[in-house]
């Protein structure tokens, strides 16, 4: 039998930050930021935000349930139903979403996988990914949706100018 540090076996295959739902729920709250700039008080079909965003509509209705209750989204059921960010995309924080879907998960979490992990019993990595996790906190609050929205709108623009390119000095056959 071995002493020491144990791996968390919970932690295998997890994202080291943030979990899937979380990504989901950013990509979500991206996409209804964007919507909501383009047309403001529309409610978004479900089903539609769930293509957007890649995942099933159940999904999605576990990623709206806690934004909802966070005050982050808006949702209405029925023919004329949809969800919606339930203040404008400018005062919700990045940070806002993280914490509804993973908590204050991130704080908990060791680089390294160990379960134990704090500053009485730290791993190697532990000064390190400390100082990283606060800075990255601090940039997440200081982060709201509409930027999330602006700079991902620039990557797509810039992802589809360079596809264009490249059909374009590709020779055809």
């Amino acid at each position: 039998m071995r002493n020491g540090p144990r791996y968390d076996a919970a932690a295998e295959g997890r994202a080291l930050l943030y979990s899937r739902t979380c990504q989901h729920a950013l990509r979500a709250a991206e996409r209804l930021a964007a919507a909501q700039h383009a047309n403001p008080g529309r409610l978004m079909v479900q089903s539609e935000l769930a293509i957007e965003v890649g995942i099933s509509t159940t999904s999605l209705a576990q990623i709206v349930q806690p934004l909802r209750k966070a005050g982050i989204v808006r949702a209405r059921r029925g023919p004329f139903g949809g969800v919606a960010l339930a203040r404008p995309a400018a005062e919700i924080r990045v940070l806002e979403v993280v914490r509804a879907i993973d908590g204050f998960g991130l704080a908990g979490r060791c680089l390294l996988g160990f379960s134990e992990c704090t500053d009485e019993t730290p791993c190697p990595a532990h000064p390190v990914w400390k100082r990283a996790r606060a800075l990255l906190e601090r940039q997440l609050e200081r982060r709201s949706l509409a930027d999330l929205a602006v700079s991902v709108a620039g990557k797509r623009a810039r992802t589809r100018r360079l596809a264009r390119e490249a059909a374009a000095v590709t020779p055809r056959r």
